[in-house]
């Protein structure tokens, strides 16, 4: 139930009101799985998702479970929770609504149909140092085993040496071993096959970005938050390919009979940082101005802003330790700098939201590099403002609504001038 400043946001492609039924069918599988009697996997960090699924492995992510949540306004009473349980209101919100999902006493009907407690808990320290904390909480509360992945941090940029490969795909190649004392086992052909499918994911989204760059652009980032659902959640597999190519059949179509978004497309924004899940239509508030957030940075956050010529299905744990390891999120600030500049650039935009996550201490760093570079390389402004993506607790709507008024009014009157 939404509150009276809070809206859905809204979706104008029919293939991301499909990816819904897809995102409900996973987690009834994961469910089902767990009836049958295989043991469910925690998974917390950016681990590759591709060796889950290689292994058919049942999973519930540290980054998706608390966004759904959020996107129905349950969120802030499961971070209530933790905090309770002696996590603080400065940790991350993504872990607290997490762990408050796993140590509640009573779950509200919507998680009853979601959650399945872990029997194994698989953890890395990607994209940050608090990911190897959050997670032992829920492994005391269960007393179920679990697995830590040590990822290097990329000091190095966008050429990962191969002792850094060799070193984290070790991590990987432990992860499968522990899966495999449970029951999963590990197959080098579903594997190479799932590096394969990831591959051509990727290459799906790529053609994808290049229909959102046109002007008009057909899809706005409300459907892109939801769009990258198969990034999150489903690389290696064929359902995320299907949907992939069912989105660029329908974005092909709409760019070839110039349909866009808006019929007079004035301003193109780029967001930075987690968008307000529990008020993704403030991502529309801005089309009355003819406005359009043509692209979200967190659609990019576990995957499709590398170059997918480094996967290599011969070479499986080594290409998704590379995918891992340059993957923008892990923090060498350069990558992501330039992936923000390069966007700016590609998709014409007029301006960039960045929102500040109080709780995180990655995101929030970028920020003022990424308003300095974008501005010097490519003379697009920017406006910085405090909004935490998951906690609706903190969200304030006329402040968030009257940054976005000001700098929007500022950049038409630029325009016009």
């Amino acid at each position: 139930m939404t509150t009276k400043v809070t809206v859905p946001g809204k979706k104008s492609l029919t293939t991301t009101l499909e990816i819904s039924k897809a995102i409900k069918a996973y987690y009834g599988g994961v469910k089902a799985a767990k009836a049958e009697g295989k043991p469910v996997i925690w998974s917390y960090g950016l681990i590759p998702r591709e060796i889950f699924h290689a292994m058919e492995a049942p999973v519930l992510y540290l980054e998706h479970l608390p966004m759904v949540l959020a996107a129905k306004q349950l969120s802030g009473r499961y971070m209530q929770v933790a905090e309770e349980e002696g996590l603080s209101r400065d940790v991350c919100a993504f872990h607290r609504c997490f762990a408050g999902c796993a140590v509640a006493d009573e779950r509200d009907p919507y998680l009853d149909n979601l959650f399945v407690p872990p029997d194994l808990i698989v953890a890395t320290n990607l994209p940050c140092m608090s990911e190897t904390k959050s997670f032992l909480l829920t492994a005391d509360h269960y007393d179920c085993p679990y697995y830590f992945m040590d990822t290097p941090i990329n000091t190095w940029g966008k050429e990962i040496p191969d002792y850094a490969i060799e070193y984290f795909s070790g991590q990987l190649r432990g992860a499968l071993d522990f899966m495999a004392e449970f029951g999963y086992t590990v197959d080098e052909d579903k594997l190479k096959e799932a590096v394969r499918l990831s591959k051509k994911l990727v290459l799906l989204w790529e053609e994808i970005d290049e229909c959102r760059k046109a002007v008009p652009t057909p899809m706005t980032s409300v459907d892109g938050f939801t769009a990258c659902y198969p990034l999150v959640q489903l690389p290696g597999t064929e359902i995320g390919v299907s949907i992939y190519e069912r989105l660029l059949e329908e974005l092909k179509g709409k760019v070839e009979r110039k349909e866009g978004v808006l019929d007079d497309e004035k301003l193109r924004l780029l967001w930075v940082g987690v968008p307000p899940v529990y008020n993704m239509g403030l991502l529309n508030y801005v089309e009355k101005y003819g406005a359009v957030v043509v692209k979200s940075t967190v659609e990019y956050l576990a995957g499709g802003a590398y170059d997918p010529a480094i996967m290599d299905a011969g070479r499986p744990l080594e290409s998704l330790a590379n995918k891992a390891l340059v993957d923008i999120i892990n923090p060498t600030s350069q990558n992501m700098v330039d992936f923000i500049v390069k966007s700016a650039r590609d998709f014409r935009v007029d301006g960039i939201i960045g929102v500040v996550k109080r709780t995180c201490g990655l995101l929030p760093g970028y920020l003022r590099l990424i308003k300095d570079a974008v501005y010097e390389q490519v003379g697009v402004p920017s406006t910085i403002f405090d909004l935490d993506g998951l906690d609706i607790r903190e969200y304030d709507d006329p402040s968030s609504k009257a940054n976005l008024d000001s700098f929007i009014e500022t950049l038409l009157a630029s325009k016009r001038r």
